[in-house]
């Protein structure tokens, strides 16, 4: 059988594969592989299919799984699974599914797209690239694929939107998902909240406030847009939790709000006057916590702000 060349890593395993498949029109048109067979189609034994160590998916949908059982015992398997070959049989790249209800539709042989790969690491990379390009894993299962690919691949956030065939800000927006605490995390695997609720959770940095809150946001059914006006009014200090329970407090008068208002203006001048740029002073609760932006727009001009600070602490230390 004719061998199909490899053209190196790139956008999932379109790079490897040819884009469209060989149709398989029955059992009888593909040959059994004999152990020689790379970059074809051929068919193999189910049995000697062991599974990707590298599966990025850790769920899989049970009623889904039946049904697709249910098409490959009227249908047949259509679309072939990926492999690679190992000592013992073969190591799987793609496909799990496919394996998984074959099984259980009983069949014994399956079509497998045999690939040349030897080094693990480029193993990885392909499963988890193939892995996180599905449009059913869940946001969580994506974020870690996302990281795995960087941490273990030595991949860059811009390598890893190029591979998968997104913008950077995309990849950041889903790493960011694996800093929430752990039950919101399983919340979003669940499907009990979306990807808008849990990015506005992520402004809340307390994990025990965070869980509140998100429990506040599932038993009142609340929209996206409604959990991000509880998260601002949380980090205001216009709600507070107790024990569990949600208070509403006191909403500063309009005589207190102009006066915070006038006294953090008079700050911003003033710090703006010493730092010889722009400087914003936010408040993020009625306790007057917040934070301090300071503005540089080159590398010489940041360096000239840490000589300030560096003049600032001699002064305070004499």
């Amino acid at each position: 059988m004719k061998k199909t060349k490899p053209v190196g890593l790139g956008k999932g395993l379109g790079a490897l594969i040819p884009r469209e498949l060989p149709p398989i029109e029955a059992p009888g048109s593909l040959v059994v592989d004999d152990g020689t067979i790379t970059g074809a189609t051929a068919l193999i034994e189910i049995t000697k299919v062991r599974p990707n160590r590298y599966q990025p998916r850790q769920d899989f949908d049970a009623e889904a799984l039946e049904e697709l059982t249910r098409s490959i015992k009227e249908k047949g398997v259509i679309q072939p699974i990926t492999v690679r070959r190992v000592d013992d049989g073969y190591e799987l790249i793609a496909g799990e599914r496919r394996v998984r209800a074959s099984i259980e539709a009983g069949l014994t042989m399956i079509p497998a797209y045999i690939l040349d790969v030897e080094r693990d690491t480029d193993m990885l990379e392909l499963a988890l690239i193939e892995n996180v390009q599905r449009e059913n894993l869940n946001p969580i299962e994506v974020a870690l694929g996302y990281q795995r690919l960087i941490e273990e691949c030595h991949l860059t956030q811009e390598e890893v939107a190029a591979k998968v065939g997104k913008d950077r800000t995309t990849v950041t927006n889903f790493l960011r998902l694996l800093k929430l605490s752990e039950p919101v995390q399983e919340a979003l695997r669940t499907k009990k909240i979306t990807m808008g609720h849990a990015r506005a959770l992520l402004a809340i940095e307390d994990p025990q406030l965070q869980v509140r809150v998100l429990e506040d946001v599932i038993g009142k059914d609340l929209s996206v847009r409604a959990t991000e006006a509880l998260v601002r009014d949380v980090e205001l200090g216009k709600i507070r939790y107790d024990n569990g329970k949600q208070i509403n407090r006191r909403a500063p008068q309009p005589a207190e709000r102009a006066e915070v208002i006038s006294t953090l203006g008079e700050i911003e001048r003033q710090l703006r006057a010493i730092f010889a740029t722009n400087v914003r002073v936010k408040t993020k609760s009625s306790t007057g916590a917040g934070t301090i932006e300071i503005d540089f727009y080159s590398i010489e001009d940041l360096e000239r702000l840490l000589d300030l600070f560096v003049l600032i602490e001699r002064s305070l230390r004499s």
